[in-house]
């Protein structure tokens, strides 16, 4: 093989310090024979010592090391050398640097597994490379690197605006994201909803980065923002209270129909939780008839608009002053749900009115949940939780991270 070929290919492959001896195509591979050097700095792995002699060769190892036009492509490693120690009388073969012991994967091509996994189920990475479930997920448990890569970002920060947000690991069982919702990244994928993992996690974060805390409406959440970083604004997601409103208005509308009507008439849905600028004029007319034939719901509904107007206020000044009224007004009516309703937005008043300070929102922590749903769907469901965060982790680490991995 002509030399300038064959350093070609070494650099291609990353095979530093191998020499290429043939290339072989077989039906669903490329087979690379590479002949290494003995390593003259060796020691016995029983007794650390370096007086042993040679005790013959290795036989030829084939391993994986990566993929080529959708071909996996093994070395064939020839040439390992075989000593015996004088010592202790141990034989050992020469380890290489390319791969782990008694491994039939190289390093690269590990890592090849790692990022596959950031957007593949286990079993098609299992189909696609002729590996294990179980390698598969050996290989992504025994790589450390992963949350660290991600939290990096938290050392190159001058100032954090976190936010906290969870979703479904399975069925009732939750798990917390953390993010940097200025500067788009993810930092941590939590194993469950505990008040002890969030606040564990965020006592490692220099309580003088972190500038602000969105979150929803968890008083959890509160608790450890206020607690740890008793600098930061508390911001709760504009997302997040109009939601509790519109959720407020629906089960008001389902008590009216259900259980003071008894399920005799049949109130829309959907009418109410349009905004009324988005209503069309026959859509407004037929919302008022709706709340003059069932006044109950006026006050809902009164308050579900009024909160929209709070984000639509100029500045917080303003919006002050239209969140007072609205609790005001709440605390003062007969229903007791909107009394409650009146108290939950008294005590969140100062979170809601943090949003604008900086207008934050935890809209790119919301997107991460879609992104997460969908690596949860091409991953087909996954039992573990210690393998499920890492693997989610994977799916947002930057492609350029894998290498250091």
């Amino acid at each position: 093989m002509a030399n300038g070929h064959n350093n070609n290919i070494t650099k291609m492959l990353g095979l530093k310090g191998f020499k290429i001896s043939d290339t072989r195509e077989e039906e669903d591979a490329f087979v690379i024979e590479v002949q290494v050097k003995p390593d003259k700095t060796a020691v016995c792995p029983e007794c650390n010592s370096k007086d042993f002699y040679r005790h013959g060769k290795a036989k030829p190892r084939k391993v994986l090391h990566t993929l080529i036009n959708g071909k996996k492509v093994y070395l064939e490693i020839h040439g390992r050398q075989r000593w015996k120690c004088k010592h202790c009388g141990r034989t050992f073969t020469q380890e290489l640097k390319i791969i782990k012991p008694r491994s039939r994967l190289t390093n690269y091509a590990e890592k090849l597994v790692l990022w596959l996994l950031s957007s593949m189920s286990f079993k098609a990475i299992s189909k696609l490379l002729k590996i294990s479930y179980g390698k598969a997920k050996k290989i992504l448990m025994e790589a450390k690197t992963i949350p660290d890569l991600l939290r990096s970002a938290i050392n190159d920060a001058e100032k954090l605006h976190l936010g906290i947000d969870e979703h479904s690991f399975k069925h009732q069982e939750m798990v917390l994201i953390i993010t940097d919702v200025k500067a788009k990244k993810v930092l941590e994928v939590l194993k469950d909803d505990r008040l002890a993992t969030l606040e564990a996690f965020l006592s490692e974060i220099p309580a003088h980065k972190v500038k602000e805390v969105c979150i929803d409406m968890k008083e959890a959440f509160r608790k450890a923002a206020n607690k740890l970083f008793p600098e930061a604004n508390v911001v709760v997601d504009h997302f997040h209270v109009i939601a509790d409103a519109n959720k407020r208005m629906d089960e008001a509308r389902r008590i009216e129909q259900d259980v003071r009507h008894k399920g005799k008439v049949r109130i829309p849905k959907k009418i109410f939780l349009i905004a009324r600028e988005n209503l069309s004029d026959r859509g407004r007319q037929k919302v008022d008839e709706l709340l003059k034939t069932y006044p109950n719901l006026k006050g809902f509904y009164w308050a579900k608009e009024r909160l929209r107007d709070v984000y639509r206020a100029k500045d917080k000044d303003e919006a002050a002053k239209l969140l007072d009224l609205i609790i005001m007004n709440l605390k003062a009516s007969d229903d007791a749900e909107l009394y409650r309703w009146g108290n939950t937005l008294k005590r969140w008043r100062q979170p809601i009115l943090n949003y604008f300070d900086n207008k934050t929102t935890n809209a790119y922590t919301e997107g991460c949940n879609t992104k997460v749903k969908m690596l949860k769907r091409i991953s087909f469901g996954l039992r573990n939780v210690e393998v499920y965060t890492k693997k989610i982790m994977l799916g947002f680490l930057p492609p350029e991270c894998f290498h250091t991995i």
